[in-house]
């Protein structure tokens, strides 16, 4: 079984060979396997979901209001605090920050509608009503327009620390707190606008690979301590310790021409880390590339 929120991406992962990317789903599509397909009401809730987030998200109206069941509700307070409290030991002081600021409990499932106000108020980035996973270039489109796609559901209770795809955990607790953050916001919307802009789909794998090892799963240096950067990491309460303490994890020292050419398996636990020395390289970095690979974001 694979560890909690390792396939994380919204972008569908492409085939470095053919570049084929497939379109995004219109109906509801667990993966064989997934804890939930059994549970009949689980699925029907999912469906229900499925079809509400997907209009709001076509027809531009924000997230949708979602009253949240008891048993949803179970699962968030199971889950969150004990992320917390391995943020609080080990999360960068970006993530932090951003993340005491947006006050999101550990005990009521927050309203996307609310986080996407205060979002752009703070940094002009806003969220996007996600149904299940996008395809890449739908995903980057909205990155590049400064949304960032947002799933609404939770995962199954049987397993309350296992989700096979992003859900509200890995969302509202992974990704979402840095976006309060204008830098990160910048570095984000930079990677975005690169992705939907080049037609090379070589620039475009290199991008993304450039992506998963610091957005998703980067660790990072601070005050000599190794610290979790990466979303992917961040909203998994196995990934936090396998990350830093595992002797099965090779971590090595963020070399950009390196980290653009090493492939990366999204189905199971990352065992090959790059650590970023700071943050502001970090945006000095994928700025460089963009430039180095003259593709036009004005």
């Amino acid at each position: 079984m694979k560890d909690p929120a390792t396939i994380i991406e919204y972008g569908v992962p492409i085939d470095p060979k053919v570049m084929v990317e497939p379109p995004d789903p219109d109906t509801l599509e667990l993966e064989p396997g997934h804890p939930g397909l059994g549970d009949t009401e689980y699925v029907r809730r999912r469906q229900d979901l499925f079809a509400l987030c997907r209009r709001h998200r076509l027809e531009t109206l924000g997230p949708p209001p979602i009253e949240y069941t008891p048993e949803e509700t179970r699962i968030w307070r199971e889950v969150t605090p004990k992320l917390d409290e391995l943020h609080r030991t080990h999360a960068c002081g970006l993530y932090l920050q951003a993340k005491d600021a947006l006050g999101i409990s550990t005990r009521e499932i927050p309203q996307l509608r609310l986080l996407s106000q205060r979002l752009e108020h703070e940094t002009q980035m806003h969220l996007v009503p996600a149904e299940g996973p996008l395809a890449y270039r739908t995903f980057y489109s909205y990155i590049a327009k400064r949304g960032f796609p947002v799933t609404q559901f939770i995962r199954h209770g049987s397993h309350p620390e296992f989700t096979p795809e992003p859900d509200m955990v890995h969302d509202c607790l992974g990704h979402v707190p840095s976006l309060m953050d204008r830098d990160y916001a910048e570095v984000l919307t930079l990677v975005g606008r690169a992705a939907v802009t080049t037609p090379d789909p070589l620039k475009v794998l290199a991008l993304k690979r450039f992506s998963w090892y610091s957005i998703e799963f980067g660790l990072i240096e601070e005050a000599g301590a190794l610290k979790v950067f990466g979303a992917g990491i961040l909203s998994s309460t196995g990934e936090i310790p396998f990350s830093l303490f595992s002797k099965d994890v090779r971590r090595k020292p963020f070399v950009t021409d390196e980290v653009i050419e090493t492939d990366y398996d999204p189905s199971r636990m990352q065992d090959h880390l790059f650590v970023i020395p700071s943050f502001g390289w970090l945006r000095s970095e994928i700025e460089g590339l963009v430039q180095r690979f003259g593709i036009p974001v004005v």
